[in-house]
């Protein structure tokens, strides 16, 4: 009876192991258009579920992405890939997963976002050095906001180039870092020099709302600044959608 079982468990596998090799095969587009008619994303997609690419557009921001699938992810009841994401000179690579009750999953992200795109999120003259990220994660949930939020972000500075009360101003930018961690369901980005002070705080919320606190240390930076607060006082707070181009 014990033989007959084991049998049993290892049929029942190889069926399930088969299914999903089946499923893996479909192609990528005609699965896009079978359950997104109206899909304005993605275009040019190649490969299957398996394996493939395609290139994308949302807003203003455009690029390409390759997707390699994780089928032992089913296991973890959610669906992934590792992924490479490209946008001119910007160059992700990671996994994404989406979970059970809507959840977006990020881990092991690294790569570079290039001022280019930077200036599709706010239209400044950034300076010519890359975000670099290293080994960020989280989970997104709509209704829940972010979890299990880690990782860093480096940035060299230079000089930034924006518009503040209808006037051009330029900052001379320091080399930053900053460290993710998630609280209450918002996504905390702390931003501090090469000397672990206090530049800048961000904090973005479940709708996808960003909050920018800039400190006195940071402000210092810009040449026609006058201000006499506390170096580590917030001197500056804004709230505004992280993507204009409508995300």
């Amino acid at each position: 009876m014990k033989k007959k079982s084991k049998h049993l468990t290892w049929w029942i596998f190889a069926v399930i192991a088969f299914l999903v090799f089946v499923v893996l095969q479909i192609p990528a587009n005609w699965l896009i258009s079978k359950f997104s008619k109206n899909n304005q994303t993605l275009s040019n997609v190649s490969g299957n579920i398996w394996q493939g690419q395609a290139d994308w557009r949302k807003g203003d921001l455009h690029g390409s992405i390759h997707w390699n699938s994780r089928p032992l992810d089913l296991f973890l009841l959610r669906v992934g890939a590792d992924v490479e994401i490209h946008s001119a000179n910007t160059q992700l690579n990671g996994v994404l997963g989406y979970g059970f009750g809507k959840k977006l999953i990020i881990r092991q992200f690294n790569g570079q976002i290039a001022p280019e795109t930077l200036k599709t999120l706010v239209n400044w003259q950034w300076p010519a050095n890359s975000i670099q990220l290293k080994d960020v994660e989280l989970n997104y949930q709509k209704e829940k906001g972010f979890a299990q939020a880690e990782g860093q972000l480096h940035w060299g500075g230079g000089e930034l180039i924006y518009t503040f009360a209808q006037r051009q101003e330029r900052m001379n930018m320091p080399s930053l870092q900053g460290k993710l961690q998630d609280s209450d369901g918002r996504l905390n980005i702390t931003i501090d020099d090469q000397r672990s002070q206090k530049m800048a705080n961000l904090a973005l919320d479940q709708n996808l709302m960003l909050d920018v606190q800039l400190t006195q240390r940071l402000l210092l930076n810009v040449p026609s600044y006058e201000g006499k607060a506390g170096l580590d006082t917030y001197v500056i707070s804004t709230r505004q959608p992280l993507f204009s181009g409508g995300f």
